[in-house]
């Protein structure tokens, strides 16, 4: 069966008739009662029944014609796309991550994206970290953009961001308004916690037991939206990464919005990093989409420059 058999199957039945597809075909009507015997011979089948007043689809015409139908779009989609890919970058970015970076980090490069790349079309998959990296493994994305990943010899590993992970209060809170506060302070205070089964959540269940430091959970989640704002509105203080914080401060630690960050030494930091295939090749848009995201992890300081408020 070939495709111009199909379409001068789909001109007969949406013609009405052998003459009018003709015309529309640009063939002769020899021509096109051949190429439509040859496909009833394939398929063994009638595709017509043909009557004084004219023709119409037997019940095995009208299966192929639903069929040829689909098939015919399918082809005109391909040939659209690489019409489109031929003129420029274009093509689907499936991207994993979670949300800390996809809400707080992400948007920004999309948006450049979208805009140098009108064709581009990024879908972003939000998931919990190893839940990226199975995605990732089973072609479900085409890459992952997550903090401190598991490691697997058949990935890439690159930085993009690190970045630290800081002691959050609301305007209400005593810790509000201070630089810094010891490690001996948060004993016994209420804390909105990351669950540990999220990497974060691990790095800093680790680092409160680094610094001897019990606190009272009085909330856990995996989502640091909801953290960020069970501490917004005086649940507790917790321990956040920067870059959900990153509207909230100015450059020069000044709190702009409800929330401030207050120094705990010693530091606790986190990698994002952009994971990929060692041996697959990127296609032009998501090579694109690469060096967007690098040069946003170049320009990234977590906060708000003067500058950008005006």
């Amino acid at each position: 069966m070939e495709l111009h058999q199909l379409q001068c199957f789909l001109a007969v039945v949406e013609e009405g008739g052998f003459n009018r597809a003709t015309t529309r075909l640009h063939i002769t009507q020899p021509a096109l009662s051949y190429q439509i015997k040859r496909l009833e011979e394939e398929l063994g089948v009638s595709l017509f029944h043909r009557r004084p007043r004219g023709i119409s689809p037997t019940e095995a015409g009208r299966v192929l014609l639903q069929n040829a139908q689909e098939v015919i779009e399918s082809v005109r989609r391909a040939r659209r796309a690489v019409e489109i890919r031929s003129k420029g970058v274009a093509g689907e970015i499936r991207i994993g991550t979670v949300e800390s970076v996809g809400i707080y980090f992400l948007p920004d490069v999309l948006k450049r994206i979208k805009e140098k790349y009108p064709m581009s079309r990024p879908t972003v998959m939000y998931r919990q970290s190893g839940e990226v990296m199975d995605a990732l493994l089973s072609n479900q994305v085409d890459l992952a953009v997550i903090a401190n990943p598991r490691l697997d010899r058949r990935f890439n590993y690159e930085t993009i961001v690190e970045e630290r992970i800081s002691l959050v209060c609301s305007k209400t809170h005593p810790f509000f308004g201070r630089a810094t506060v010891k490690p001996s302070e948060l004993r016994g205070l209420q804390f909105i916690s990351l669950t540990p089964e999220t990497p974060t959540g691990q790095l800093i269940r680790d680092h409160l037991a680094k610094l001897g430091v019990s606190v009272d959970v009085v909330v856990t989640t995996p989502s640091v939206g909801t953290v960020r704002k069970m501490v917004e509105v005086g649940l507790g203080v917790a321990f956040l990464p920067d870059m959900v914080t990153s509207e909230d401060l100015s450059c020069g630690g000044t709190p702009l919005n409800q929330l401030a960050r207050v120094d705990v030494r010693p530091p606790l930091t986190r990698r994002v990093m952009l994971v990929t295939w060692k041996k697959i090749q990127c296609s032009p848009v998501i090579q694109a989409f690469l060096d967007d995201l690098r040069l946003h992890g170049v320009h990234w300081k977590g906060c708000v420059e003067p500058s950008s408020r005006r």
